[in-house]
C-alpha cells in the first residue's frame, strides 16, 4: 500500500477543519459550563430568597393565627364553660378561616369543654404533648408535631384564656393536621418553579419533616441532611448537597422563628439545570453551524486561491527536475509571497541550469583545446547514416616536447585545434582524441570530399608557422560510413590503420581507409 502523499492544501484544510471543529466544540463546552454554573448559582440564590420569603410568610401566618385565637379568647362565652355555647363559638372560629383543621377549648385540668368539628370528645381529658405544653406554659405555644387522638400527625397552636380577674380558666387552641389541606399547606405547597424539579419541605426543631409534597415523607427524620443541620442551628443560606436519597440538590434554607423554629428548605434538583443548558447548546449550534458552513466554504475558496499558486510552483519545480518544460506564465502571482517565490525560483533554476550546462559542457570538452573529448562521443547524436571521419595526429610530437618543453607542446595542440575549428563548419564535430591525436566527423560528406578536406587541412598545417616557429606536419587516415565499414567502431579501427600506414610511408600524408 502506497503511503498517502500529503500536500499543503490537504494539510491546511485539515488544520482548518480541526480549528473550526475545535472552536465549535470549545464554544459549546464553555457555554455549557458557564451557563450551568450560572444557573446553579441562580437556583441557589432564588431558593435562598424563596425560603426566606416563605419563612417570613409563615411567621406572619402564625402571628395571624395567634392574633385570631387571642381575639377569640377574649369572648365572654368561654367564661360560661357551657359546652353548647362554646361549641358554636369554636365552630364559627373554625369556619371563619382556613387556618385550622379543628378547634378546641380545654379547662385548666385538661378536660375538653368543646371541640369543632364535633368529634365527641367533650368531657374527656387530653393528654397529648401539645395540650400538656399549653397547660404548663399558659402562654402562646406552637407544639412540636405529635400523634393526635385521631391518629394523625398534629400541630397544636394555643393561647391561654383568663377571666375578668385574671384567673386562668384554660386554653383555646387550633390544630393543624399535617396530612390534610389547610392554609399552611397552601402557603408551603406551591413552589414557583415546581416544574423544574423544585419543591419546598419543612422540618421541625428536631429534624422531623412536618411538610413535604410527598405525604409519605411526613414525620421522617432527616437530621443527617447538611441543610437540615443548618436550620436546626437557626441559620439561613444556600448550598449544594446530596440529600438522603442520593440526589444532588441546590438548596436554600431559612428559619421561621414564630413557628417554633421550623426550618424551611426550598430546593431544586441539579438535573433541572441540564435541560436549559442543553437547550442553550442547541440554540448555539443552530446559530453557529450555518455560519461555520459559510465561513468554511469561503475559507476553502480563499485557500484554493492562495495555495494553488504554491502548488503550481511546486509542480513546476518537480517537472523541471524531470526535464519536462512547463510554461511559467500559468502560475498566478497575485500576492507578494508567491510572486517573490516564483521570481527567486526562476532565477535559481536559470542559474543552476547554466551551471549544469556549463559543467556538462566542461565534462564533454577537452580543457586545453575546447574541442569535444572521447566522453562526448557517447552523448552526441549524429542525425545521419552517412558520414566521413578524419583521424590524424601530429608527426614527431615527442620531439617538440623534448626540444621546446611541454608548455610549448600544449601551445602547438591549441594551435592545431584552432586551425581545425576554422577549417570546419558548424555541423562538423571536432574531437581531441588523445594526447596529440584528433578526430573530425563530417556528416553527409562522402569519402572523396572528405579526402579533399583532409588534404587541404594537411597543407594548411604544412604551410603555417606553429608556436615553435616552424610548421608542423600531420599524418591522416580518412574513412566513410557505410563505404568503409558498417559501424563506427569498425570504421574507427580501419581509419586508425590508415593513419598508421601514413606514418609508415613517411608521415605528412593522407591515406583513405580500406575495408579489404
Amino acid at each position: 500500500m502506497k503511503p498517502m502523499k500529503l500536500s499543503i492544501k490537504l494539510l491546511i484544510l485539515g488544520l482548518l477543519t480541526f480549528a473550526m471543529i475545535g472552536t465549535f466544540v470549545g464554544s459549546l463546552l464553555s457555554s455549557h459550563i458557564v451557563s450551568k454554573k450560572t444557573l446553579e448559582r441562580n437556583y441557589l440564590i432564588e431558593n435562598e430568597f424563596y425560603a426566606k420569603k416563605l419563612a417570613d410568610t409563615t411567621n406572619m401566618h402564625f402571628r395571624d393565627m395567634f392574633s385570631n385565637l387571642s381575639v377569640e379568647a377574649r369572648d365572654k362565652d368561654y367564661l360560661t364553660l357551657d359546652t353548647k355555647i362554646v361549641y358554636h363559638d369554636l365552630y364559627d372560629l373554625l369556619h371563619a378561616t382556613t387556618y385550622f383543621n379543628s378547634t378546641w377549648f380545654v379547662d385548666p385540668n385538661g378536660i375538653v369543654i368543646a371541640s369543632a368539628p364535633d368529634i365527641n370528645v367533650e368531657g374527656t381529658k387530653v393528654n397529648s404533648i401539645g395540650a400538656r405544653e399549653a397547660l404548663a406554659k399558659r402562654r402562646h405555644t406552637v407544639s412540636d408535631p405529635y400523634i393526635g387522638i385521631n391518629g394523625k400527625l398534629v400541630i397544636l397552636i394555643s393561647v391561654p384564656v383568663f377571666d375578668n380577674n385574671g384567673t386562668y380558666i384554660g386554653f383555646l387552641a387550633g390544630t393543624i393536621h399535617l396530612h390534610e389541606d389547610n392554609s399552611l399547606k397552601a402557603i408551603l405547597g406551591q413552589h414557583p418553579k415546581h416544574e423544574n424539579y423544585s419543591y419546598v419541605y419543612v422540618v421541625d426543631s428536631k429534624g422531623n419533616i412536618i411538610f413535604h409534597p410527598d405525604n409519605g415523607r411526613i414525620n421522617d427524620n432527616v437530621k443527617e441532611n447538611k441543610v437540615v443541620q443548618e436550620v436546626m442551628k437557626r441559620n439561613s443560606g444556600s448550598q449544594e448537597l446530596i440529600n438522603t436519597k442520593g440526589q444532588t440538590m441546590l438548596a436554600g434554607y431559612a428559619t421561621a422563628e414564630s413557628a417554633n423554629g421550623w426550618g424551611i428548605i426550598s430546593q431544586t434538583s441539579k438535573k433541572a439545570v441540564m435541560k436549559p443548558t442543553w437547550e442553550l447548546a442547541r440554540q448555539i449550534s443552530l446559530f453557529m453551524i450555518p455560519f461555520m458552513v459559510f465561513v468554511f466554504g469561503l475559507t476553502i475558496f480563499l485557500l484554493i486561491k492562495i495555495v494553488n499558486p504554491i502548488r503550481d510552483l511546486a509542480t513546476y519545480a518537480q517537472q523541471i527536475t524531470k526535464n519536462k518544460p512547463v510554461p511559467t506564465d500559468k502560475i498566478p502571482e497575485w500576492y507578494f509571497e508567491i510572486k517573490e517565490l516564483k521570481r527567486t525560483l526562476l532565477i535559481a533554476i536559470d542559474f543552476y541550469q547554466k551551471k549544469l550546462h556549463f559543467a556538462e559542457s566542461e565534462s564533454n570538452r577537452d580543457h586545453l583545446t575546447g574541442l569535444y573529448n572521447r566522453r562526448a562521443l557517447e552523448k552526441l547524436t549524429i542525425h545521419t547514416d552517412s558520414y566521413s571521419i578524419i583521424l590524424f595526429d601530429i608527426d614527431r610530437f615527442k620531439n617538440i616536447n623534448d626540444q621546446y618543453g611541454h608548455l610549448k607542446g600544449d601551445e602547438v595542440i591549441q594551435y592545431i585545434a584552432k586551425l581545425i575549428t576554422e577549417a570546419t563548419i558548424e555541423t562538423d564535430l571536432c574531437f581531441r582524441w588523445g594526447g596529440e591525436e584528433f578526430l573530425i566527423i563530417l556528416p553527409d560528406v562522402d569519402l572523396t570530399k572528405a579526402l579533399l578536406i583532409a588534404e587541404r587541412l594537411r597543407k594548411t598545417f604544412e604551410t603555417t608557422t606553429s608556436p615553435t616557429g616552424k610548421p608542423v606536419t600531420v599524418s591522416m587516415g580518412v574513412g566513410h560510413l557505410p563505404d568503409t565499414a558498417d559501424n563506427f567502431s569498425e570504421l574507427l579501427d580501419l581509419t586508425d590503420q590508415a593513419l598508421y600506414k601514413a606514418k609508415q610511408e613517411g608521415r605528412n600524408k593522407v591515406i583513405a581507409a580500406n575495408n579489404t
